[in-house]
């Protein structure tokens, strides 16, 4: 039988486990759990440096929550990332697959998945193929009023199903994506009229 991967979750939201991105990470754990060992670090309660990269010498995956602010992540993630800087392109990070979750109360998550992403990847984690997602609030509230057809092409919270495989598949070494639902006709659409 295969060893289970371990799984660190790192919340870098200002709210710490109190808020919107802890409560999409625990769904993320519930996805994860039953083919890894999870663990979590809440970064705005971490003890410090010799702490985190502890944990993260420990992990084969990683999962990274942020809130958004300002049209970037939140302090606590921005002081790791400054905190571990000297272990770019270490061991910590080389060849270790990243999924990320985003939330947002209303613009500016899209641009932050990227440029952490971009971030995460110069560190020298992999980025598997949709392996992260940003969810607002207004995605939140069109899910729970709008028609099926209108909220098609929305992230949800049941999408990090996939992108916790897509997670595991590459830290596994078996490769074997999966894609969320596309919209390929209906994304131009005009939906405002004057």
């Amino acid at each position: 039988m295969e060893k289970k991967k371990r799984v660190l979750l790192i919340n870098g939201a200002l709210a710490g486990d109190a808020g919107n991105t802890a409560a999409l990470l625990r769904v993320a754990a519930s996805h994860l759990s039953a083919r890894a060992t999870v663990t979590s670090l809440v970064l705005s309660d971490s003890p410090g440096c010799a702490f985190e990269q502890e944990a993260l010498s420990r992990s084969d995956a990683l999962v990274f929550g942020t809130g958004t602010y300002w049209d970037s992540w939140g302090s606590p993630l921005q002081g790791f990332l400054e905190r571990m800087t000297p272990t770019e392109g270490s061991s910590l990070w080389l060849g270790k697959p990243v999924a990320v979750v985003v939330t947002m109360n209303s613009v500016g998550g899209k641009g932050v998945l990227s440029r952490l992403q971009g971030v995460l990847n110069t560190f020298g984690a992999v980025i598997p193929p949709m392996s992260g997602i940003v969810y607002s609030l207004a995605n939140h509230l069109a899910l729970h009023g709008a028609s099926a057809e209108q909220a098609e092409d929305l992230w949800r919270p049941d999408d990090l199903e996939l992108v916790c495989h897509n997670l595991l598949e590459y830290s596994c070494d078996t490769k074997r994506p999966k894609s969320w639902p596309v919209d390929r006709t209906g994304y131009s659409k005009v939906w405002y009229a004057e």
